[in-house]
């Protein structure tokens, strides 16, 4: 796909336009979810205090450790994703390039329309499907018994999403028919629908936050990690159709 680029200088502006992302993603999370974390955080201070389990220093400390963990996980998951988008495309690529002259250039397309394509489809594997069944969790953001329930099941969920997609990518790897793409999408949503029901429901105090806080507190996460993933995607593409165009001037 990217004839002039080598695969690491690839993956390299990939983790780079990931690096980006995950600053994006941060500015964000600063400008739209914070708000309504330190709303969130007040209410759960009064929620001490009224039942006598208020330590102001250990609470500080808490806050400040949540707040930091949000700042590198953006990063982190920025560098992930922009890692994941370079790293299938250049799959891709190689395994295109084993395809006859013919075929293999009906696959190709814009690098930049790839990118996007990519991130938006890792967005909706690990992303939007496992927020479906376990939205984010305020309770489980500051109260450690909750959280041990609450993570574990999100990363056992993404786990699942993310190789039921792989897994059925690879199936459906060498089948030729120009309409796979339907039969790959029908085949994943069909499997994680019974995974959905397998999986236990998360029981979360509804009562504890107000609910058009914590509602608005999880659009703006969710839209700040669509920010993050399509600004990877978005970013990954012009590095690399920059690149070509600078390796092709050399």
């Amino acid at each position: 796909m990217i004839a002039s680029l080598q695969s690491s200088r690839v993956f390299a502006l990939s983790i780079l336009a990931g690096l980006i992302a995950g600053g994006i993603a941060v500015a964000a999370n600063a400008a739209l979810v914070q708000p309504y974390t330190n709303a969130i955080v007040e209410l759960w201070i009064d929620e001490l205090l009224a039942g006598g389990e208020f330590d102001e220093e250990e609470f500080d400390l808490q806050t400040q450790s949540i707040y930091s963990s949000q700042v590198t996980g953006y990063i982190i998951n920025g560098l992930a994703a922009g890692a994941l988008v370079g790293g299938v495309y250049v799959f891709s690529s190689s395994s295109n390039s084993k395809l006859p002259t013919a075929a293999a250039r009906t696959t190709i397309t814009s690098p930049f329309k790839v990118a996007v394509m990519i991130a938006g489809a890792a967005w909706f594997v690990l992303y939007v499907v496992p927020a479906v069944k376990y939205p984010s969790s305020p309770e489980a953001l500051l109260d450690s018994e909750a959280a041990g329930s609450y993570y574990p099941l999100y990363a056992g969920y993404v786990t699942v999403s993310g190789l039921s997609a792989l897994g059925i990518a690879t199936v459906f790897r060498r089948v030729k028919r120009k309409d796979k793409m339907f039969g790959m999408a029908a085949l994943y949503l069909a499997v994680m629908a019974a995974v959905f029901f397998a999986f236990p429901d998360y029981q979360e105090d509804t009562l504890l936050f107000p609910q058009p806080v914590v509602n608005a507190w999880r659009a703006f996460i969710s839209a700040t990690m669509t920010a993050l993933w399509f600004a990877a995607g978005m970013i990954s593409g012009l590095l690399w159709t920059y690149g070509r165009k600078s390796a092709k001037a050399v």
